[in-house]
């Protein structure tokens, strides 16, 4: 199974953005219908009730874990944060989580998926 797949996630239940994706999550969200809405970083990423983004280490500042508590918040949603242990650039959970409460955001869930990668399910803090 892929990401989707694992985390239960389908656009039968509403939208979802997927949000610098890799090539095995493309192809099996090309396959849903309707299909979910691509973005190439979380800056071009529009609100959306479910995001899944596959951040790096360089994209792990302030401003743009805000604007993701901001779209969700708007939204009404929850992301998901890819993290895979295979990527160099992937961060590791322990680096993510002390940046959650400064962007207002709530750690709801770890569970690992697919091929080794976790995944972090957060809300806006008081969601």
């Amino acid at each position: 199974m892929g990401a989707l797949a694992d985390l239960g996630l389908s656009t039968s239940d509403g939208p979802i953005m997927l949000v610098s994706a890799p090539d095995s999550v493309l192809a099996e969200a090309s396959r849903m219908k309707p299909r979910p809405a691509f973005a190439s970083s979380i800056l071009t990423a529009e609100p959306t009730p479910r995001i899944l983004w596959w951040p790096e280490r360089a994209q792990l500042e302030p401003g743009l874990l805000s604007r993701l508590a901001w779209m969700t918040s708007v939204a009404r949603g929850e992301a998901w944060l890819i993290l895979d242990p295979a990527e160099p650039e992937s961060p590791a959970p322990s680096e993510l989580e002390p940046l959650l409460p400064a962007a207002s955001l709530a750690l709801v869930e770890q569970r690992p998926i697919g091929r080794g990668e976790i995944a972090l399910r957060v809300r806006p803090r008081g969601a």
